[in-house]
């Protein structure tokens, strides 16, 4: 019998290109996702951000950068047109946010270091970039140095 290999077609009957994507393994995904999650915890706990809807957030695509993107550690991508909006939620602002796969193997808290840095993104939105109010709320991380990884 003949094997025969199925294709995705994509509703508009293009073609997708076939790009250097990297969704990692599950164990990877669940990682990033589980650091994703004690950080946007850490947000809400901390004091810091109780004028903010952080929960707006939990929507957000979180994935790793593909291969190849050694030297950058994360990106926030902006919804269209509403990198600028003083209106929009941070979860209506960002898109995804996407970390470098090797963070998830080092246990030194630079995943969620990273992680923190794209949710500011979110939070405070494209035009203030790595300005003042930025390098501010960043430096607080972490909030509670004294909580490992597991909560304790």
């Amino acid at each position: 019998m003949k094997q025969v290999q199925e294709r995705y077609v994509p509703l508009d009957g293009k073609p997708r290109r076939e790009g250097r994507q990297n969704i990692g393994t599950f164990q990877e995904r669940m990682s990033l996702l589980g650091a994703a999650q004690r950080v946007l915890d850490a947000m809400k706990a901390s004091g810091h951000f109780d004028t903010v809807n952080l929960n707006s957030l939990e929507t957000t695509i979180v994935g790793f950068l593909r291969e190849g993107s050694s030297c950058l550690l994360g990106y926030c991508s902006y919804a269209r047109g509403k990198g600028r909006s003083k209106t929009a939620t941070p979860g209506e602002r960002t898109w995804r946010i996407l970390v470098n796969r090797q963070l998830v193997h080092r246990n030194d808290g630079s995943l969620e270091a990273t992680i923190y840095h794209e949710f500011l993104h979110s939070v405070l939105g494209s035009e203030e970039n790595h300005g003042p109010t930025f390098q501010a709320m960043e430096a607080l991380w972490p909030f509670n140095p004294e909580v490992n990884e597991d909560g304790n």
